[in-house]
């Protein structure tokens, strides 16, 4: 499935490489081509995997402060463009705006976002998601209905994770060597 619609390179907030790249996977959606823009993100000068921006933004959402949301998320956006949860967000602003053009373009950048994430492994132990940031834990969580009741970090073979016990008595696994600057080599090496 691809998406016509693609993010524009002409805006200094975003990193050209990193568009050029999720481009790329939203015409061709393979897990190469999701690493391809998660290894650009790793060494774009954005990227903050401890950003506190994303719960600021939950707050305006059940504030109903839909325009704040937009702003916040428009800024933000350099740094979490690949985290499905704040194209959901933004979705759900721009629905409830009126704008159902936008609201579907965002919702399907996230749907192709977590789709690449769950690209990425299946939550075992010895096939973790790999994630950018704990936002992107959580999005996996919720895309299969699971709530996390307790979180527990490891280190192995040089790399960082979470299991994240789940209240249907299942561990998911992430590996967040990214998050946690463990072992920063791309994905795909």
């Amino acid at each position: 499935m691809t998406n016509k619609k693609r993010f524009s390179a002409s805006r200094p907030d975003l990193d050209g490489t990193v568009l050029s790249r999720l481009n790329a996977f939203l015409r061709e959606r393979t897990l190469d081509r999701y690493l391809a823009a998660r290894d650009a993100m790793l060494v774009s000068r954005h990227y903050d995997p401890k950003s506190t921006v994303l719960p600021d933004i939950y707050r305006q959402l059940g504030r109903g402060l839909y325009n704040q949301i937009l702003a916040l998320a428009t800024k933000a956006m350099g740094n979490w463009l690949l985290n499905p949860g704040i194209h959901f967000v933004v979705s759900q602003a721009f629905r409830e705006l009126g704008d159902e053009e936008r609201a579907d373009h965002e919702a399907e950048m996230g749907r192709a976002l977590l789709g690449g994430l769950l690209m990425t492994g299946d939550g075992s132990p010895d096939h973790p998601y790999i994630v950018l940031r704990a936002a992107d834990e959580y999005d996996v969580l919720a895309s299969m209905g699971l709530r996390c009741r307790a979180h527990q970090v490891a280190y192995r073979d040089g790399r960082a994770f979470d299991a994240l016990a789940c209240d249907d008595g299942r561990d998911v696994w992430f590996d967040v060597s990214a998050a946690a600057g463990v072992g920063m080599k791309p994905a795909a090496a």
